[in-house]
């Protein structure tokens, strides 16, 4: 239980406040469309996030940038395909096309930020991807001017769940880690993260897995009244 009420919201952003799992999914079913490749969305959808948590680590150390990274996942996923291109090039672009044209909130992302501030809470978003990225998804789905902050991993000591990305947004409002806290999809890195930093922390559990227990909800809009329920 919290004594104080809080002061700072501070939200991930992919499949937080942007559907990106959705816009995934669409950039990949149009490259199985135009290589005409064998494999299922899901088989698909599984390998791409696997190759996601191997080459993105090599973004986060500056080895790659963000345009490199996507054509080396698909450099590997053409060669998997047996495809007769292997022009990673262009299986980009294909993807990046349909990708950014799929863009959107999670359900209720925008109605949720838009009643936190008139509550008079402060609210930042805390994303473990690269600036460059973010600024343009965000703003796409008509976040930004929503926020109070946007802090990518570039701009940070430490990605999530390091206690110094938290820490650093708490810093930059001069509000107290136990004021604030932190809602995302992640167990590990937003809940178990902001936890291990001193934060309070609630679980976006859209699709109702099992997990620990720990505050949690399956829709932004209930947001609000689980902060009530908190303090």
């Amino acid at each position: 239980m919290n004594s104080e009420p809080y002061e700072l919201v501070i939200f991930d952003l992919d499949d937080t406040l942007l559907d990106t799992a959705a816009s995934m999914r669409v950039g990949l079913e149009a490259l199985l469309a135009h290589y005409r490749a064998d494999w299922s969305l899901e088989r698909t959808v599984q390998r791409h996030q696997e190759l996601i948590q191997d080459i993105d680590p090599l973004v986060f150390a500056g080895t790659l940038n963000a345009q490199q990274a996507r054509e080396l996942r698909f450099s590997r996923l053409l060669t998997e395909w047996n495809t007769p291109s292997l022009d990673a090039s262009e299986a980009t672009c294909l993807y990046r096309q349909a990708y950014v044209t799929a863009y959107a909130g999670c359900e209720g992302a925008l109605q949720t930020v838009q009643h936190l501030r008139t509550l008079g809470l402060k609210v930042a978003v805390l994303t473990n991807y690269m600036r460059e990225v973010q600024v343009e998804s965000a703003g796409r789905i008509g976040l930004l001017p929503l926020l109070d902050a946007l802090y990518c991993v570039d701009d940070l000591p430490a990605p999530k769940p390091d206690p110094r990305a938290f820490l650093a947004v708490c810093q930059h409002f001069g509000v107290n880690r136990g004021r604030a806290v932190m809602v995302g999809d992640s167990l590990k890195n937003d809940v178990e993260g902001a936890l291990g930093a001193g934060l309070h922390a609630v679980w976006f559990n859209r699709h109702g897995e099992a997990g620990p227990d720990v505050p949690s909800i399956r829709h932004l809009t209930e947001l609000p009244e689980r902060l009530t329920s908190l303090t």
